[in-house]
């Protein structure tokens, strides 16, 4: 498989849901921008570092070796946990909104469970 080809998406992700991804990054980063809020250098070194800790990134050379498997540079890959960092920082700002709408969103999910349920009938 060819990681660059528009169809293979790692990690069972579809090409709908990753642009979905994207978007709220956007949006997460124009609400920053809206809010005029900064985002600190070291909160999005801190977010690289949990990334790194969760997928066994633990020396230099494991992690160069991802940033060439993945077509990274150092500062995409940054950009990218910025990104991450933005998310979370928005993200905990609209929790209770978030929690509010959570069980509706839930429930409407259901519907594979539905589906799967009326084809055995």
């Amino acid at each position: 498989m060819n990681f660059h080809d528009e169809n293979f998406l790692p990690g069972g992700e579809t090409l709908a849901g990753a642009r979905k991804r994207v978007l709220v990054g956007v949006l997460a980063e124009r609400e920053l921008a809206r809010q005029n809020l900064e985002l600190p250098a070291e909160r999005v070194q801190e977010v690289a570092r949990w990334f790194r800790a969760r997928f066994d990134l633990t020396t230099r050379a494991r992690t160069e070796a991802f940033l060439a498997h993945a077509g990274l540079t150092p500062e995409r890959f940054t950009a990218q946990m910025r990104e991450l960092a933005t998310l979370d920082a928005i993200e905990r700002q609209f929790v209770a909104t978030i929690d509010a709408r959570l069980p509706d969103h839930r429930r409407l999910l259901t519907i594979r469970d539905f589906l799967l349920r009326q084809e055995e009938r």
